[in-house]
């Protein structure tokens, strides 16, 4: 269970690496075509091979704190709906009342936990060009959430061994 937890989230953190690497081709066709002289390509001297972060838009830099914690969020989230069906499996049942009638419908029950991943993702992707400190806040607060029912599954687990 730890190994597939711990692989999920390690998947999830990674992901956001190819987001880097799109700006970085892309940048590197900008490049090669302002610097190739009409015939032929540009020499390797030529072309910025650095990864520069992502800007967005009109060129505002998300805050560096939000990449991790949307990667800690699903990974959090991945992690509830395993150590839930492992729990129901060892006769625990669940807490939350708005989820009880979702945990017994696998395809339901991951697609609300990919909706309440979303949502906060999407909330923070909106608010942190006008404020980039409650977007991170926002963040900490639902990851913060994630943990503690992160923390209960873990404890049942544990107690119904």
């Amino acid at each position: 269970m730890f190994r597939t937890a711990a692989v999920a989230i390690l998947s999830f953190s990674l992901s956001s690496i190819s987001v880097f690497a799109a700006d970085a081709a892309d940048r590197l066709i900008e490049t090669a075509s302002e610097e190739t002289s009409g015939a032929g390509t540009p020499l390797a001297g030529e072309v910025d091979w650095s990864m520069k972060p992502a800007h967005v838009g009109d060129g505002m830099k998300r805050p560096a704190a939000l990449g991790g914690l949307y990667a800690s969020l699903a990974g959090l989230q991945v992690y509830d709906v395993m150590s839930t069906a492992r729990g129901m499996k060892q006769g625990a049942r669940e807490a939350n009342p708005l989820m009880q009638g979702a945990v017994n419908n696998s395809a339901m029950f991951w697609s609300l936990k990919a909706a309440t991943t979303a949502l906060p993702i999407v909330m923070a992707e909106k608010m942190w060009k006008r404020n980039k400190v409650g977007a991170v806040v926002m963040m900490a607060v639902a990851n913060s959430v994630a943990v503690t029912v992160a923390a209960n599954n873990a404890r049942v687990l544990r107690a119904g061994r």
